[in-house]
């Protein structure tokens, strides 16, 4: 009888692996929804983001049980949490709520203002990355090298040809050393809607007081997208460029695509002392 219900229960756990999904909300600790936060299995394209009420739902068929999905939002601590322990928890309503970071901040001296200074591309590009509406949460950037200490003030971009009427986007800044975007620089969550046809979009930052002092990685995260026409596609520029690296990939938590072209990105920047 022992061995009959350890198999049952076996069977039952295998078989919630396929056609199951875990639903929940996140939400920081005071339970204030967390909108657009990141849900995804670490090193799969299986991935998602939270509604703006914080509401998610993540397919976990095929997973096995030792498959890690991964709760994170800027700013926030992250939680992680085992797919056989959420099948033993029956898969109920997954509440999962976020710890706010806690930062220690440079104090800047920004130098007095003369002619704008920019880095990054230098026109834009003649071939186009493609964004569709079919995931969210994808995320497209390039590589800046930088040796100053720098804030960054603004943000453009090169729209090839925008097919939406608006877009709205989340910017993400890595620390990029090491040549791969790893720790998010920024400390605040940076949303903004683009509706662009053609041409730059730019983006100011100046309020987000981010100082910078080595290569770093911007990218543009896509969380929804507005059209009354037949397509949801945009369509980003992208140039040759020489020992240039640009990164994308196709949902929360999937393993970056390292490509040898350079987005048509640029950031305009202010020289700063930071003590």
């Amino acid at each position: 009888m022992k061995e009959l219900i350890f198999f049952l229960a076996f069977l039952a756990a295998q078989l919630s692996l396929f056609g199951q999904n875990i639903s929940g909300r996140l939400t920081d600790e005071e339970g204030n929804p967390l909108s657009y936060g990141n849900i995804g299995v670490i090193g799969l394209n299986r991935g998602t983001i939270s509604s703006v009420n914080g509401d998610f739902r993540i397919d976990i068929s095929g997973l096995d049980n030792g498959n890690i999905i991964r709760f994170s939002y800027v700013g926030y601590e992250s939680k992680d949490y085992n797919v056989g322990d959420l099948i033993a928890r029956n898969l109920g309503a997954l509440n999962v709520a976020l710890k706010a970071r806690t930062y220690q901040l440079k104090e800047l001296v920004v130098r007095p203002e003369g002619e704008p200074s920019f880095i990054g591309a230098k026109k834009a590009g003649s071939m186009a990355w493609v964004w569709s509406e079919a995931i969210n949460g994808a995320e497209i950037g390039t590589l800046f090298r930088n040796s100053d200490e720098i804030v960054v003030k603004k943000l453009f971009f090169h729209v090839r040809r925008n097919f939406c009427d608006s877009i709205l986007y989340r910017i993400k800044i890595y620390d990029g050393s090491n040549e791969q975007p790893v720790d998010i620089i920024n400390t605040s969550d940076i949303w903004f809607v683009a509706k662009e046809k053609r041409g730059w979009e730019s983006v100011d930052l100046s309020e987000y007081n981010i100082a910078i002092d080595c290569d770093f990685i911007i990218t543009l995260e896509t969380l929804r997208a507005w059209t009354s026409g037949d397509y949801k596609t945009t369509h980003l520029s992208v140039g040759k460029s020489i020992g240039t690296f640009s990164f994308s990939r196709a949902s929360s938590m999937a393993p970056w695509i390292e490509f040898g072209n350079q987005m048509s990105f640029k950031v305009q920047i202010d020289k700063a002392n930071t003590q």
